[in-house]
């Protein structure tokens, strides 16, 4: 049966998941049963949105919306797949040892489920895993993604992979997607809704494909101008050469005119894309070109430090370390989050209030064992997770010992970190529990948005050399960066001659 297909396109702030959701209403309210839908997105917190604003609309339960999952989820699910089966965890240690090779088992379970490690074999798995789901050739991905390895190592633990899972019956995710798509039974669905489908690989679009046998409507949103990870296996091409109706949402609530017409002369140099008349809100919002990150005064509001590359933010976290303002790093937690609780959750100790036991946990991993908690403690095996602690019950209870000012108790931090933490401690900061500035790569921080935005414009050698035989995915990438700010845009001058030329 041939779906009725919606291909749904919106540029930043457009509301490209509000206007499935709205779809999604409309067909429950003319009779749809919820079990007989399908919300596939690339992230769980999207379908996390989905699920709770239908279960609110509806007064439905989770179990009726069983196929509002990530692709992923969906194939382990619908394959009634144990968790003993899956090629993560302690398998992948076990692995490693086999291999010869260093792997930290990392991987991005709820999105694309490559690896997302920085050891050795993570980066041989990495080059393994988009082979797969992209179905090219491995040799070709290789060369491309211009790996630190030899051919002969990737070879090596590819064959060695393979033979690994197979002697253990082992599943990663590819795999599932691969047994999905020639599984004779699979969930018959009259509805299904796709989001950010710019991202999907080939293996998941020939799920989706697989699910479409069945259904009646499919509505398919995303923006091939943001499609910033075919180096990871993304197929955008699929997405754009889909046959159906098309839809462009026609308002940015997010961006300013000014930064509205500089995405367009951005976009407007990708060659291959689906042309879009879409406009900005009614303010003009700001562009400022600046030469030193000292330039910007980032003591007030909302703030996003944008980079290609993670190196390139070294000087941006410097300067923010030396102002005392709170930070974040990253698309993950790190190391500058645990001392934050760790130091607020001391110093809340130390007034005689409670914390948490996740606070806790900071806590305890941030104090020295021997010399701040009594041995066997610091694991906290057999704390009730739902109290709260007082400092007087730690040493009673929970084997504290440590005692003294938070620069006295707190171990690991070098004479920088200790001075913005005393800053953090003046100001407040250390306080709040969500900090005003965020430091990221470009890649790290696709659907975030704030009201300041600083967009670093040097490249790597390696990528400046791409960008010059294949430019579209760079201009994919600083449209992403660019398309962040609603309201006012900073542009660093480059510091090297390996550039992307921003206007």
């Amino acid at each position: 049966m041939e779906s009725k297909t919606i291909k749904i396109f919106g540029s930043p702030g457009t509301g490209k998941t509000t206007t499935l959701l709205k779809l999604l209403e409309e067909k429950i309210a003319e009779g749809y049963k919820p079990e007989k839908i399908g919300f596939f997105s690339f992230t769980r917190r999207a379908i996390r949105e989905a699920r709770s604003r239908v279960i609110k609309k509806f007064n439905l339960s989770e179990d009726d919306l069983e196929y509002f999952r990530t692709i992923h989820s969906l194939c382990y699910r619908t394959l009634n797949i144990n968790s003993g089966q899956v090629f993560k965890g302690e398998r992948v240690k076990e692995f490693s040892e086999i291999a010869r090779v260093e792997m930290s088992g990392v991987s991005e379970e709820d999105t694309s489920g490559l690896s997302v490690g920085n050891k050795r074999g993570d980066l041989l798995l990495f080059c393994d895993e988009v082979s797969r789901s992209s179905e090219r050739d491995l040799k070709e991905v290789w060369k491309e993604l211009e790996c630190e390895h030899t051919w002969e190592e990737q070879e090596y633990f590819s064959k060695a992979l393979i033979n690994f899972k197979k002697s253990k019956n082992l599943l990663d995710f590819t795999d599932m997607l691969d047994i999905f798509i020639k599984e004779e039974t699979i969930p018959q669905l009259d509805i299904i809704f796709v989001d950010e489908a710019q991202d999907l690989t080939t293996k998941q679009w020939k799920v989706i494909e697989r699910i479409n046998e069945y259904c009646k409507f499919r509505y398919i949103a995303g923006d091939d101008d943001q499609a910033i990870y075919r180096w990871a296996g993304a197929d955008v091409k699929r997405f754009l050469n889909i046959k159906g109706n098309i839809e462009v949402l026609p308002i940015s609530y997010r961006l300013p005119k000014t930064i509205h017409k500089l995405a367009c002369d951005i976009s407007h140099k990708i060659s291959l894309r689906q042309v879009k008349n879409w406009t900005s809100r009614k303010d003009q919002g700001s562009i400022t070109d600046i030469y030193s990150i000292e330039d910007v005064d980032m003591s007030e509001g909302e703030w996003l430090i944008l980079a290609r590359s993670g190196y390139q933010l070294f000087k941006a976290e410097s300067y923010c370390k030396r102002m005392g303002w709170f930070y974040e790093k990253g698309h993950h937690e790190f190391k500058t989050n645990k001392f934050v609780i760790a130091i607020r959750s001391w110093i809340k100790l130390n007034r005689g209030e409670t914390i948490s036991f996740d606070e806790l946990k900071k806590l305890y991993q941030c104090i020295k064992s021997k010399t701040g908690i009594t041995r066997g403690f610091k694991k906290l095996e057999g704390i009730d997770q739902n109290k709260e602690f007082s400092l007087q019950d730690l040493r009673e209870n929970v084997g504290l010992i440590a005692k003294g000012e938070w620069q006295e108790v707190i171990f690991g931090l070098d004479p920088e970190d200790i001075l913005m933490f005393e800053s953090l401690i003046k100001s407040g900061d250390i306080f709040k529990n969500k900090a005003r500035i965020r430091l990221s790569t470009i890649h790290g921080i696709k659907g975030g948005e704030s009201d300041n935005v600083v967009v670093i414009s040097d490249i790597s050698y390696k990528t400046w050399r791409k960008f010059n035989i294949e430019p579209d995915d760079e201009h994919r990438v600083f449209y992403v960066a660019v398309t962040r700010a609603k309201k006012n845009l900073f542009l660093l001058h480059p510091e090297t001659k390996y550039s992307y030329e921003l206007r």
